[in-house]
């Protein structure tokens, strides 16, 4: 007995182990917050290093977080280990560091070498910040050029930024193409651009330079894939994507496709409940080659926040559609900041609906660069409250009770009608009523 005893323990134990490890997941993932966040349904404690002296730290949010934050991340909170609430920056690396919006040179020729070049030169003059990058203006409707560009600091000597980059524009086919040319980054006072059309001028009315960003906007990709659905029309490729919730900061769709040239139109839609669409993004996605050089633009860029659902269109026109087309999102990468004290612990909470935008002067404390240099923190998984409670008020939480006192009064109402006209009847017209000879 006792050897079957010894040999039935380990079984019992192996059949007991996966009960244990759920519970002990259940216990992980569900834990109460204190009383005084008891409507913040969701937390994830931030793992930090201790610390001798209060800094700042920065933690990169999870996009999970998304999907059960509140619109525009008001309900965001980070608490203490005493339950206090701790300012905090919401911090985004979302535009281009050093980019001038536009900067418009003097045009000090404008001229045409026939069999070779339209040849146009600007100058900066005392615009010193690295450029690269310059948009032809032409009043020429459709067009498919290439240019050369050169930079000089004495408009004699001259150094190629750019050997052959195209600019083009068909819009009968649905093309609006581009007219930016990139280069080299440069601080030259004096840029030299050569249309490469040796049959006629090229018409010229002006030019915009744009500088250099000394930082690109930080991105995150979406761990989200896109399925092919129904076009909206035809001729046109398109791919659906359910986000499981809004609020995401979207600013770049990418394609991966299969081998060949192109050029397309392509256009991004949003929607809360995959009826109502809504314009979020469009641009152009191309790679062909002329001669030796290959040019390639994959990337569209969107604006504003999603709602649950995105859609992607290509339009083919009369050209067999993309092969191995991979769509993938990316979302503006966005950061808590705070500063840490000795001897705390922290906690990030999310998920309450009624939750107002506050307000920390931290932001007017801290720079830019202090944020940039803060010491970067990790998200622990993400934990549900189990005394989380519904911040709602209880008329919205209980709709159908609602409706059914409504439905309920109505009956009595209407019963109480009826009765007060039966009350209401004469005796004359009772006795007409039983004089009346019965019908045969």
């Amino acid at each position: 007995m006792s050897r079957s005893g010894l040999q039935q323990s380990p079984r019992n134990s192996r059949g007991q182990s996966p009960a244990i490890l759920l519970c002990s997941l259940f216990l992980l993932l569900a834990s109460p917050l204190p009383v005084a966040w008891q409507h913040w349904r969701y937390s994830r404690a931030i793992d930090l290093s201790p610390t001798q002296a209060t800094q700042l730290v920065s933690l990169r949010l999870p996009p999970d977080v998304y999907a059960h934050a509140a619109p525009f991340l008001t309900d965001l909170r980070v608490i203490d280990d005493t339950a206090a609430e701790v300012p905090y920056i919401l911090h985004a690396r979302d535009l281009p560091r050093g980019t001038a919006v536009s900067y418009t040179p003097r045009v000090l020729e404008n001229s045409f070498s026939p069999g070779h070049y339209t040849q146009v030169v600007l100058d900066l003059n005392k615009y010193s910040a690295f450029h690269s990058s310059v948009r032809i203006d032409t009043p020429k409707a459709e067009f498919m050029e290439w240019v050369e560009v050169a930079a000089s600091d004495d408009a004699r000597v001259w150094r190629i930024v750019q050997e052959r980059a195209p600019i083009f524009r068909f819009p009968r086919e649905g093309h609006s193409g581009t007219s930016v040319v990139a280069y080299s980054p440069t601080n030259a006072r004096y840029l030299r651009l050569r249309i490469l059309d040796v049959h006629e001028k090229f018409p010229v009315t002006g030019a915009q330079i744009i500088s250099t960003p000394a930082e690109k906007p930080e991105r995150e990709a979406l761990d989200i894939a896109f399925t092919p659905t129904t076009p909206s029309a035809p001729n046109q490729s398109a791919w659906l994507a359910d986000l499981g919730g809004g609020n995401l900061p979207l600013r770049e769709v990418r394609f991966q496709v299969g081998p060949g040239e192109f050029v397309r139109e392509v256009t991004v839609q949003s929607s809360r409940d995959s009826s109502q669409w809504h314009w979020i993004g469009s641009g152009e996605i191309y790679r062909f080659a002329q001669g030796k050089r290959e040019c390639e633009q994959l990337v569209v860029h969107v604006g504003g926040d999603s709602g649950r659902y995105v859609r992607v269109e290509i339009a083919n026109g009369n050209d067999r559609p993309l092969a191995a087309v991979v769509p993938k999102m990316y979302i503006a990468a966005q950061r808590i900041v705070f500063e840490q004290q000795p001897g705390k612990t922290y906690r990030l909470l999310y998920g309450q609906t009624r939750a107002q935008q506050p307000m920390y002067d931290l932001d007017r404390r801290v720079t830019p660069p202090q944020m940039d240099a803060a010491l970067v923190a990790q998200a622990g998984p993400e934990e549900v409250n189990s005394d989380w409670s519904d911040p709602r008020p209880w008329t919205e939480t209980h709709r159908f009770v609602l409706w059914f006192g409504v439905a309920i009064a109505v009956l009595l109402i209407a019963y109480t009608a009826i009765q007060s006209l039966r009350r209401s009847e004469t005796p004359a017209d009772q006795d007409a009523t039983r004089s009346e000879p019965p019908q045969r």
